[in-house]
């Protein structure tokens, strides 16, 4: 099998994957949040709510419900890792594309790869950079060290 012919099927079993994953991601939260609302119907007044959120098991729902099981903070650490992460494999496609296979189309498709995670590697870096001004703009994140 040539290099020209394994790109287009790894593209194409990548996508099926990333819609898979998707749909799954979708299911999972729309389950989530259907018993979450199932949860909170069964409380009668804002005093047993509140007494409910007050205790251990509250904590956890808490807990559970934060967005992706992370808190901002990581949230913002992991986008800087992922744009990190992209941003050298570009970079490494990008250098050993010509290197790979005869001169020609195989490089500048594994060149495109590399392009294409740099930017991905970038926006991701952006991203975070953004996120981090408007969570502190709005207070969501504490810039301020307690100790």
């Amino acid at each position: 099998m040539q290099s020209s012919e394994l790109f287009p099927m790894v593209g194409s079993v990548g996508i099926v994957l990333l819609i898979v994953w998707a749909i799954l991601e979708w299911r999972r939260s729309k389950h989530k949040f259907d018993l979450h609302n199932k949860l909170l119907d069964k409380f009668g007044s804002a005093q047993e709510l509140n007494g409910f959120l007050s205790s251990q098991g509250g904590s956890k729902f808490l807990d559970f419900l934060t967005i992706g099981g992370l808190r901002p903070k990581e949230k913002l650490l992991s986008s800087i890792s992922k744009g990190v992460i992209f941003l050298f494999l570009g970079i490494a496609l990008v250098i050993i594309g010509p290197f790979m296979g005869s001169p020609g189309e195989e490089s500048n498709g594994i060149q495109a790869f590399g392009i294409l995670a740099m930017v991905l590697g970038a926006g991701f870096l952006v991203s975070t950079f953004i996120s981090y001004k408007l969570s502190k703009k709005w207070g969501i994140i504490d810039t301020e060290r307690t100790e």
